[in-house]
């Protein structure tokens, strides 16, 4: 009891007791709930607004505008494809890990389900799956190729050939990629550049059923592990390297292409040679050389144009064997012609991709030899300090050499002292 005044007058305090007791079940007595309205949809809306009192089945609960089968659908876990995946802890390129999917359902005003993606995919994500998803491709038909029979030949020539071309489209968008984001890092000083985002006019691949579904993939590490990654970063750098020493951003024969390194490395230290070398004299005889090549150029262009006004006055009377001639060389630039449109697609860019693969060359050689280099420094490092190490062993040597040397010199001047005493007190009493 006075407990009970104690605590009587603190607010929202239960006064019902702590323990219930029951009746025990019988056959006459039944805990099952009876109910005697119509059952209940999980896809119908639930209306009860009135009478929430009186209702049993509802005591406590609003059931306002519930849509179960939707809530349901909030709480469904999401596909796992673990087919094939290595758990194990090997560090590995080509490793394959679990790959996950899942669908947001949303209702539109007509009360239809529209499916949508749980997080937007950006362009990188999507490229580095699509590259992930042909490797993997490629791997099975490699696998199926080999168990082929021959009459299977013709269908596997086809997937190679679709195989192939999907890999040079990714590659493409690599590569146009690759460029965009050196172009973008050159005007920002931020270390990670910022990831692309997709467009709203993209179009999205639908299934039979009409629901778009994409996957996700946890692969992470995977760009900077690729080749073609490890490519881009190389250049990224040789594009640094160039900007630090001035290179201009483009060429004027390949225009939107970076200028090669080497080359004008070349031009600029013949500048500086001629500039430094240049004199008086040098320059009369430069002149001079100058005209001359210009005199004999003209004189060249007009000895041609009177032996092709000769020719066309004379005629070009043939025969047999100038016909064949003449048919062969047609059927050679017939073929030279065929080549041209790949030539001209080709021409823009190949001089400032053959000076940058010539730049590349170059510096692969001399990081070589700066490593061979490298490596004969260290290992004479290595012996000089196997000299050093032998060296200070014999001084520690002959410094503890000297010391017991010191040693027996204290000794032998003392016995000598005492035999000196000795005779003087001899020489003394013999006096």
């Amino acid at each position: 009891m006075a407990l009970n005044r104690k605590y009587a007058a603190l607010p929202d305090l239960d006064s019902a007791p702590d323990i219930y007791e029951t009746p025990e079940l019988t056959d006459d007595n039944s805990t099952a709930p009876t109910t005697t309205g119509p059952p209940r949809s999980e896809d119908d809306f639930d209306d009860d607004d009135e009478d929430d009192d009186d209702n049993e089945y509802s005591e406590g609960i609003s059931h306002t505008r519930l849509r179960i089968d939707q809530a349901r659908s909030r709480f469904l876990p999401s596909q796992v494809d673990a087919r094939g995946v290595d758990f194990s802890d090997r560090v590995a390129s080509k490793r394959k890990s679990y790959r996950t999917s899942s669908r947001r359902q949303r209702v539109l005003q007509d009360d239809t389900d529209y499916s949508d993606d749980e997080e937007d995919e950006s362009l990188e994500r999507k490229v580095a799956r699509l590259k992930r998803e042909l490797e993997e491709a490629r791997e099975e038909y490699a696998r199926q190729h080999a168990n082929d029979d021959e009459d299977d030949d013709e269908h596997s020539e086809d997937l190679g050939e679709e195989l192939r071309s999907l890999s040079q489209t990714l590659e493409e968008m690599s590569m146009s990629a690759s460029t965009n984001v050196l172009r973008n890092g050159s005007r920002t000083g931020k270390k990670h550049s910022e990831p692309v985002q997709p467009t709203a006019d993209e179009t999205t691949t639908a299934s039979s059923d009409g629901r778009a579904t994409y996957s996700v993939t946890y692969m992470p590490n995977y760009e900077q592990s690729h080749a073609l990654a490890k490519a881009a970063d190389f250049d990224r750098r040789l594009v640094m390297l160039e900007k630090a020493i001035g290179v201009s951003s483009s060429d004027p024969g390949a225009p939107g292409l970076p200028r090669a390194i080497m080359p004008t490395i070349d031009i600029l230290s013949k500048q500086i040679t001629t500039l430094s070398e240049a004199s008086t004299t040098s320059l009369d005889s430069m002149s001079r050389r100058v005209r001359a090549l210009a005199q004999d150029a003209e004189q060249l262009e007009k000895s041609r144009r009177a032996a092709r006004a000769a020719q066309e006055a004379n005629g070009n009377p043939g025969s047999a064997q100038e016909d064949t001639d003449d048919t062969e060389q047609t059927a050679k630039i017939n073929a030279l012609y065929g080549t041209l449109p790949t030539i001209e697609n080709l021409a823009p860019i190949l001089p400032a991709l053959l000076d940058r693969l010539r730049s590349l060359r170059s510096i692969h050689a001399d990081a070589a030899m700066a490593h061979e280099t490298l490596e004969r420094i260290e290992k004479a490092q290595n012996e000089t300090a196997l000299e050093i190490a032998q060296w200070k062993e014999g001084l520690e040597r002959v410094e503890e050499a000297i010391e017991e040397g010191e040693t027996a010199m204290a000794g032998n001047m003392n016995t000598v002292e005492c035999w000196v005493k000795d005779l003087e007190g001899k020489l003394a009493d013999l006096e």
